[in-house]
This record gives structure tokens, sequence and C-alpha cells, in this order.
């Protein structure tokens, strides 16, 4: 869902651009893999630019610092209040029987259903009523078990 539209979105913003890639937080995760983000040439960053537009979402990770998701996930919440992109459609799916189950260690949240789920610790298992409140609190659907139309 939404991905050719997001495709579109971020061709449009960096097709013949020459762009400049910034580190953010360690600059690496635990792989060696790059972790940053790219700026375009009047200073914007993509990963913002697709956030507000609604074109993605904010995916925690350990290694990136708490400034930059909490700054991230603010822009994520304004998109989302705002019904940009993929938001209204994703805000208007019914709701599950039970509150979708998140993992306050990962950040990941699952389908009440899922397998997964019931495997999530007493103490890391964190009750999230709608969709909306998992994306506003930070939380990305897990792979194995997404409520992702």
């Amino acid at each position: 869902y939404f991905a050719e539209q997001a495709k579109t979105t971020l061709e449009g913003l960096v097709r013949g651009v020459p762009l400049r890639f910034v580190g953010v937080g360690s600059s690496q995760d635990r792989y060696g893999r790059l972790l940053g983000d790219l700026v375009l040439p009047d200073g914007q960053s993509v990963t913002e630019i697709l956030l507000s537009r609604g074109c993605v979402f904010v995916f925690w990770h350990e290694d990136v610092g708490p400034a930059a998701f909490d700054r991230l996930l603010a822009l994520q919440r304004r998109a989302m209040t705002d019904g940009q992109g993929f938001w209204p459609r994703i805000a208007s799916l019914p709701p599950p029987g039970a509150p979708y189950v998140g993992n306050a260690s990962s950040h990941r949240f699952h389908a009440p259903s899922c397998p997964d789920a019931a495997r999530i610790g007493r103490r890391n298992r964190v009750a999230l009523p709608t969709i909306g409140d998992a994306f506003a609190q930070g939380y990305a659907p897990a792979r194995n078990c997404t409520p992702w139309p």
C-alpha cells in the first residue's frame, strides 16, 4: 500500500539532484551499516520531507539517538493530524477486537491475534488501543503480523 506514491514523491525530490549524506546517531549500526540521512542542496532532509508528506513512518532503532527519533516522531504526528499521504487510510482501518500489542523494547506492534504478540514479556508489553495510538507513540508494525493494508 502506498509504495508507488511514495516512490514517485522520492523520485521527484532526488532525481538528478546532488545529495549529501549526514550520519545519524552513532553513524553505524551493530552490523557496520551506515545510518544517516540524505540532505538536499538547500539543506532539507529527505527523510523529514517524506515523513511530513505521509510517505514513510518512523522506525525506531537503538542506534539512532533519542533526539533524532523525537524530532522525526513529531513530524510523523503532524502528518497524521494533517491527514497527509497514507495516514487517512491507516486511520480509517477498523480496530481489532482487542488492543494492538506493542513491545516497549523493540518499539514494534502486533495485531492482537499475532502469535509473536503472545511472546512479548509482561514487562515490555504495551496495550495500544488503535493503530493511530501505536504510530503516534512511535511504534512501527512488526514484520510478521502487520496491519498494513
